[in-house]
């Protein structure tokens, strides 16, 4: 079940690496969000379709099933991804990869490229928070 807090607005989390998740679920609760924690893709689907977070960030490679495996699934169900922001941040840094994030209308960041502060302004920017 979605929990509102100050800025009314739900990040999930899909991210396999305890670390990681950790590490952003703190910088995005400290910034005043709700976050929910997927992880793998099959979670990730499961908790875009029941609590409709306001914003997915999604790392690609997970277990059970992959980002790229969550994402078709959703566009087989039918989902608009106009309505909900993506942003997809793993360690591949493939062209072909920032290309096909393309046709999922997301943003592709590479972990290495980027801090935690700047995905937190990325996701602020995005949300108009």
């Amino acid at each position: 079940m979605r929990e509102d807090n100050a800025k009314g607005r739900l990040i999930l989390l899909a991210e396999d690496d305890p670390f990681i998740s950790r590490m952003y679920q703190t910088k995005l609760e400290t910034g005043g969000f709700s976050v929910a924690m997927a992880g793998n893709g099959r979670e990730a689907v499961e908790i875009i379709n029941n609590d409709h977070p306001d914003l997915v960030m999604l790392d690609l490679d997970m277990p059970e099933m992959t980002g790229w495996q969550a994402l078709e699934k959703l566009r087989a169900d039918g989902f608009d991804f106009s309505t909900m922001p993506i942003i997809i941040l793993t360690n591949s840094s493939k062209v072909e990869d920032r290309d096909r994030a393309k046709e999922y209308a997301a943003d592709y960041l590479v972990k290495a490229d980027i801090t935690p502060r700047q995905v937190l302004d990325i996701i602020n920017t995005k949300l108009g928070a």
